[in-house]
């Protein structure tokens, strides 16, 4: 039977009288197939499974974008009982009341994301911080989609709460290829067919960057044009960097990612891929193996 739990307190204690390991998946609801796929992972007959539903304030940028924000909580508690979930934990907004933020994200946080959401990261990392205090689990379970924001809690888990492992599951994804985002339920029916071309430029670089004659760099460029002429109103980046840090591809072959963020009907969409083969950068292009 699913327990539903708002006061922190209670949390705290009826979870330090656990000796089962516990598998956390924080949410800000809305859930959909992405946040299924984690809860599925997630769920281990010997383990405790908790979800965290919380629209956290400090991570956005305007106070518009946090009132628009879907909210389903009624649903969301049907599908998470469906689904056999041990705990639920649904704090108020008072849980970021008197959040002191320390912890430096340093180099993470001045690409993609870091350089047009300014403060952020700094939101995310200061909830983390505080559900990870609070629920000490021996997992914690995050999707690729919001990969930049991984790397940096991954880089919280190994400096502050070693005790938790990072469990990492791939992007979900609707018919038009269009990663699964809470957000993507505000776009337009008429804007709904453009959101394909955003995973499908992704893969078109990534296949010609393992082509015989790579990808100029220059040619970046030439994509942006492209989606936007196909209905994407405004490309924030696009970008080819490393998988392990998010620097810049050098000569020496690293693991690749290709990062996008867009806004669509005023909504921002942002996405990634894998680049299958190790790359670098020579001649000015990117080349693989």
């Amino acid at each position: 039977m699913t327990q539903i739990i708002k006061d922190p307190d209670l949390l705290k204690k009826i979870l330090g009288e656990t000796k089962k390991k516990i598998n956390f998946v924080p949410t800000m609801g809305d859930l959909h197939k992405g946040h299924i796929s984690l809860v599925k992972k997630a769920k281990k007959k010997t383990q405790l499974t908790l979800v965290s539903i919380f629209v956290n304030p400090l991570q956005f940028n305007n106070k518009k974008d946090f009132k628009d924000y879907p909210r389903s909580i009624e649903s969301d508690l049907n599908l998470l009982k469906r689904l056999c979930v041990d705990f639920v934990f649904i704090p108020s907004e008072s849980f970021v009341e008197n959040i002191s933020f320390s912890w430096k994200i340093n180099e993470l946080n001045k690409v993609l994301c870091g350089v047009d959401r300014p403060g952020h990261f700094e939101g995310v990392v200061s909830i983390v911080v505080r559900l990870m205090n609070l629920i000490n689990p021996d997992f914690l379970f995050l999707g690729e989609k919001d990969f930049q924001q991984m790397l940096i809690v991954k880089k919280v888990i190994k400096e502050l709460f070693s005790k938790t492992k990072l469990i990492l599951a791939p992007t979900v994804r609707d018919s038009n290829g269009l990663a699964l985002s809470s957000r993507n339920k505000l776009i337009s029916k008429n804007k709904k067919i453009s959101t394909k071309k955003i995973f499908e430029t992704l893969k078109v670089i990534s296949r010609q960057i393992q082509s015989r004659s790579g990808l100029k760099k220059t040619k970046i460029n030439f994509y942006k044009r492209k989606i936007l002429k196909e209905g994407i109103q405004k490309v924030n980046y696009l970008e080819i960097l490393s998988e392990k840090n998010l620097s810049l591809i050098s000569k020496k072959f690293c693991k690749a990612r290709i990062f996008i963020s867009v806004y669509i009907d005023e909504i921002r969409l942002i996405d990634n891929i894998p680049i299958k083969k190790e790359i670098r950068f020579v001649g000015k292009k990117y080349v693989s193996y």
